[in-house]
């Protein structure tokens, strides 16, 4: 089966994603699309009238109801509100979800996701995982990812849009295959991300996506020009498209061109009318009533516009731009920045043939639009002709393997220990309750001063035979112990755990599995549930945790305001953490030390959806206390310390990133904590509960109004929750 992961989809949405793949499936044959799926990750559709579009497409919503908080193997997802850094996190589980329940019942063969947003991510990292999709490809299509444009597009970015990066480029690093609408795009996108040529072009297959008309057939040539035919923008408008530099070109030509008649016509809308008036402020006053702006044209009105107009498209990057095809293939000329990738010199686009090229530049499209006037460029564009990437033999890719010879080498579970002796035999137990049978465990004490934790470590001596104790001679510190440990190990993998919090059962098998198949990583992370004392004989019964944190595993730019990466527990190779050690300087955040310094050393990290890491919330815990919260920048700056920013000949101190973070440990913890909250406070008003508990009310007082009382306490404890849940942290 062929499966398309989307967040857009023509006529039900907009946009050239979801119009990219409604012309896929419309010249798609009868039996492809009997064997075609579409995942739609969103929360309004019309099913009904999907179902008249695409009869015979079989339809999957992975909606907000839909997600489930735990599956059938036990493991459990965190809610939407844990996903604090962005939401597409969270689509990408969604998504994943959804291709699972259609995984049980059909064989999935190809999957292409959206690298919009990265939401192939999940699904991505679960194939890696050996949890599902083996036998099929996972594929990502270069529509324009969000981080590319923002680095062409004039528009802020903060903490989602880091996040954002993270996933697209580590959607793009894991996929199996990448599918590119032209040559030129996918080496502007390979650029862009930093990706080398070997593993790249390994991947990439060119395929455009077909275009296909609303109305009327495809022209045989273009328009006759004239001094009448107008000049049309019909992309939106946004600085992205660059309005500006279309006014100023076209201010430009009307001046040179005095005896031109014809209109300059914005055949666009705009999301933001501020942005609009901005644009027509910059028209001057003697030629206003040479500019038409027309952002309410029906689909034929639209059509009429561009097919007898010259059409300028002067944005500097799109991956396919079908609005352009749409033009020319209606009978329009085109005038093109011909910076911009998918125009460039092996794409379809042939100056002063099917189109006519300008520099980027005001004088370069005025001096366009002079050509275009008088004539020239009547070819029709022609969209590429390539197989469709579901239709070729999957290849096998570089980085994995057969499975070892040696299917279950040792695992070295490190426990670096001081003053935990009350919560460390229940750590150990959850290691010893593991499903992989090849484990020692190595503890580290690093001169524990407590009488408990003494003794503790004493009679933990020889009581398994895969059990070794460790003394240190003197106190070293959480960074050297972990040292200390890795020098210790045997194992071919090290499992990294601190001494008061718990593993998963699955995990460790799990993910030796993964690197035994994938000799090109190096670690396994597991997402993370936070439990109170008072909860843990709960923890694999029920799915809520006190908190939870998300992680990216390459994380190479959110990480460097917070730790996305892990938390200090992960699986990974021994020589690799051996490789890279601890730094022992550090007070604190040497975990998140490591793992910055192995994204750069072009480390690969395998990161689980579900909950496999349970994160054990003490009052006492040094992560939580005030005067840590309070020492952050300080903590912060020794992060940054021996790292550096290369940028061209520069070469700066990373510490220089710190004035985006200086105030992370107080406000925009603070901020962070209340937009937690908030998103709490979301969840619970949409959930089911609540909306059962308004249909009970009103129902109540229709027909049963004796009963409102009792009813009524249901709603004053709901609204209590509320009321509890709006309070500041």
């Amino acid at each position: 089966m062929r499966v398309f992961v989307t967040t857009e989809l023509f006529p039900f949405t907009h946009g050239g994603i979801g119009r990219s793949i409604a012309n896929m499936l419309s010249v798609s044959s009868e039996e492809e699309l009997s064997r075609t799926a579409v995942v739609w990750v969103g929360d309004e559709c019309d099913a009904a009238r999907f179902a008249i579009l695409y009869p015979k497409v079989r339809l999957i919503v992975a909606s907000r109801e839909s997600y489930r908080l735990a599956d059938d193997d036990g493991i459990s997802y965190p809610p939407q509100w844990a996903f604090t850094d962005t939401d597409w996190h969270w689509h990408s589980v969604r998504a994943l979800q959804g291709l699972l329940r259609l995984a049980a019942e059909s064989k999935l063969d190809y999957v292409e996701f959206q690298d919009w947003g990265g939401l192939g991510f999940a699904s991505i990292q679960e194939k890696l995982l050996g949890r599902a999709f083996a036998d099929t490809v996972l594929a990502v299509r270069l529509h324009t990812a969000d981080s590319l444009l923002a680095d062409v597009d004039s528009r802020p970015v903060d903490k989602r849009g880091l996040a954002v990066y993270d996933l697209e480029r580590k959607a793009l690093a894991d996929c199996d295959l990448i599918v590119a609408q032209l040559p030129e795009v996918a080496r502007a996108v390979q650029t862009f991300f930093a990706f080398a040529d070997d593993d790249w072009n390994a991947r990439v297959v060119l395929h455009a996506s077909p275009v296909v008309l609303d109305i009327g057939a495809v022209a045989e040539h273009s328009i006759e020009p004239s001094g009448d035919t107008n000049i049309v923008f019909s992309s939106k408008i946004q600085h992205l498209k660059r309005p500006e530099l279309f006014v100023r070109g076209c201010c430009g030509f009307l001046r040179a061109n005095p005896d031109y008649r014809g209109a300059i016509v914005f055949a666009a809308h705009a999301s933001d009318q501020k942005y609009q008036q901005r644009i027509e402020r910059m028209v001057p006053a003697d030629l206003r009533g040479r500019f038409q702006f027309l952002d309410k044209l029906s689909t034929t009105e639209r059509h009429g516009a561009v097919s007898r107009a010259v059409c300028v498209f002067t944005s500097p990057f799109e991956s396919f731009c079908l609005a352009a095809y749409e033009a020319s293939m209606s009978g329009g000329i085109c005038v093109l920045n011909g910076t911009n990738p998918a125009f460039g010199d092996h794409s379809p686009w042939i100056d002063d043939v099917n189109s006519i090229k300008f520099d980027g530049s005001a004088p370069g499209l005025a001096a366009a639009l002079g050509r275009a006037v008088r004539g020239g460029a009547r070819d029709v564009v022609r969209v590429p002709q390539t197989p469709a990437p579901w239709t070729l033999a999957p290849a096998r890719r570089a980085d994995a393997a057969p499975a070892s010879v040696d299917s279950m080498p040792l695992v070295s579970v490190v426990v670096p220990h001081f003053n935990l002796g009350h919560y460390l035999v229940r750590t150990l137990d959850s290691v010893l309750a593991s499903t992989y049978a090849n484990v020692e465990i190595v503890v580290v004490d690093d001169c524990s001063t407590d009488r408990f934790s003494q003794v503790a470590i004493e009679r933990l001596e020889g009581v398994h035979e895969r059990l070794r104790i460790v003394r240190n001679e003197m106190n070293l510190g959480l960074a050297a112990t972990r040292n200390v440990a890795l020098r210790h190990a045997s194992g071919e993998y090290v499992l990294t755990l601190d001494a008061d919090d718990l593993i998963s059962p699955g995990f460790i098998e799990m993910a030796v599995g993964a690197l035994n198949a994938r000799p090109g990583y190096d670690f396994v992370i597991p997402q993370t549930g936070f439990f109170l004392d008072a909860d843990e004989g709960a923890i694999g019964t029920q799915v809520a945790f006190t908190d939870y944190a998300v992680f990216y595993g390459e994380a190479a730019a959110a990480g460097m305001y917070e730790n996305r990466f892990s938390t200090a527990t992960c699986l990974a190779r021994t020589r690799t953490l051996r490789e890279l050690g601890y730094r022992e300087e550090l007070e604190a955040y040497e975990d998140w030390d490591l793992y910055m310094r192995a994204t750069a050393a072009g480390k690969r990290f395998i990161v689980t959806s579900g909950i496999h890491f349970f994160y054990r919330r003490r009052q006492e815990s040094m992560f939580h206390t005030p005067e840590r919260a309070a020492r952050h920048r300080w903590l912060y700056h020794d992060l940054m310390r021996k790292k550096a920013l290369r940028t061209g000949v520069l070469r700066m101190p990373l510490y220089v990133m710190e004035s985006g973070s200086a105030d992370s440990g107080s406000v925009e913890s603070l901020s962070e904590q209340i937009e937690t909250m908030q998103a709490r406070l979301d969840h619970f008003q949409r959930s089911r509960a609540v909306a059962a508990a308004l249909r009970l009310q009103d129902w109540t007082r229709r027909n049963a109004p004796w009963a409102a009382p009792i009813a009524l306490k249901g709603v004053r404890l709901a609204r209590a929750v509320r009321r509890r849940l709006r309070r500041p942290a």
